[in-house]
């Protein structure tokens, strides 16, 4: 193995030496980005399930205090729905 390594020439080694510390440096440099870009995406993820939380949160706050024909009628609108048939729930009281 000496004899081979021998008859390579010092200006080859050098480079080859070079090229190989460069790919490293690289592919380390690569990886680090890509972790990096994974937990942002993680970190987005979760500021947007907070955020969800936070606005559901709020929407039961105002929807405890509404009657069962305003439920209907608030529930059936954001389905597009129409709201007679709510009309039933008009006189019925909550207990």
């Amino acid at each position: 193995m000496s004899v081979i390594w021998a008859l390579i020439p010092n200006w080859l080694k050098y480079s080859i030496a070079a090229l190989v510390a460069a790919s490293l440096l690289l592919a380390s440099g690569y990886l680090a980005g890509k972790r990096q870009g994974h937990q942002d995406a993680i970190t987005y993820q979760l500021k947007q399930t907070v955020k969800a939380e936070r606005e559901r949160g709020k929407d039961d706050e105002k929807l405890r205090g509404l009657s069962d024909y305003d439920l209907c009628v608030v529930a059936l609108r954001r389905r597009g729905l129409p709201i007679d048939q709510c009309d039933e729930l008009r006189g019925v009281q909550t207990e």
